[in-house]
């Protein structure tokens, strides 16, 4: 990377510019990454028979906002679509959720190393509203996996969040559902990549997992958490970092094998009107191995 002057720095993340070069013109396909070596499980959202069973409402229980978007995609037939209408309230949305593997023998513990990278596209009514009352949406959540006889649910003290915090502009990450010592962690950003309307930004996150924090007050700072973010076509750049951190679980069987993509908003208000807003979600990969920028 080329060496920016302070000044050319402040104005080039105030407009949220890419600071990494552009990617070469020969790209790597959804298809190449989901082949490489450690990669367990690859969606592509281009079938809704494969996506309809687990998107949260399902059909009947009330309007569901998510579905298969085939004018809109990062690759193949099609991507997964949230829409957020006016007067709604934060979950109006639903949900998209997806264990590691079909039958859940797939989840990282104490020990294990993993990657989730996936693409996303926002409108440009979704990052131009201020949405009243809004402590920020959700991106994804990674956390618990599903046991034999058991669900795990999002809410979990494993959880690891993408969102964009307060509505800041960028995406920013916490750890814990108010378990680890009694609070929502928030994890220090490296840089903050602004998001950007109508382009298919890469996002990849990074997790170490070391030894479980038990809420004893006795830290272990094994553990990593990292963010990536790249504009459409160009280089990644290194958003999150967060190295000797400790996850925190007073189950030590716990493990991570599931996440969920939603335009989830806490304390969104249902009275404001404002205009339709989307979201889309494409190329979804979980791997043992960094995956390279498409």
């Amino acid at each position: 990377m080329r060496a920016i002057a302070p000044l050319a720095l402040i104005a080039c993340l105030s407009q949220g510019c890419a600071l990494g070069p552009k990617l070469a013109t020969i790209a790597t396909s959804f298809d190449e990454r989901c082949s490489l070596p450690g990669v367990v499980m690859c969606v592509g959202f281009d079938n809704p028979k494969d996506v309809d069973p687990f998107i949260y409402p399902p059909w009947g229980q009330q309007e569901k906002q998510a579905s298969i978007d085939f004018s809109h995609k990062a690759s193949g037939a099609g991507s997964l679509r949230f829409e957020i209408p006016s007067n709604t309230a934060a979950d109006t949305s639903g949900s998209f959720w997806q264990n590691f593997s079909t039958d859940s023998s797939i989840q990282f513990a104490e020990g294990d190393e993993f990657y989730v990278q996936w693409r996303q596209r926002f409108s440009l009514e979704f990052l131009d509203t201020v949405y009243e009352n809004g402590g920020g949406w959700k991106q994804v959540i990674i956390g618990q996996g599903d046991r034999p006889g058991k669900i795990a649910y999002s809410c979990t003290p494993i959880e690891i969040v993408v969102q964009n915090t307060y509505q800041r502009g960028y995406p920013q990450m916490y750890h814990s559902c108010g378990a680890k010592d009694g609070h929502y962690e928030p994890i220090e950003r490296v840089l903050p990549v602004k998001y950007r309307p109508d382009e298919w930004m890469t996002f990849q996150v990074h997790v170490i997992v070391g030894s479980w924090y038990k809420n004893d007050g006795n830290y272990k700072r094994d553990s990593t958490i990292e963010l990536w973010v790249a504009r459409e076509g160009y280089q990644s750049q290194l958003a999150i970092s967060r190295k000797y951190y400790d996850l925190a679980s007073e189950d030590p069987t716990a493990s991570y094998g599931k996440i969920w993509l939603l335009p989830y908003h806490s304390g969104k208000n249902h009275e404001q009107s404002h205009p339709v807003a989307q979201t889309w979600y494409d190329d979804l990969i979980i791997s043992t191995s960094h995956l390279p920028d498409p």
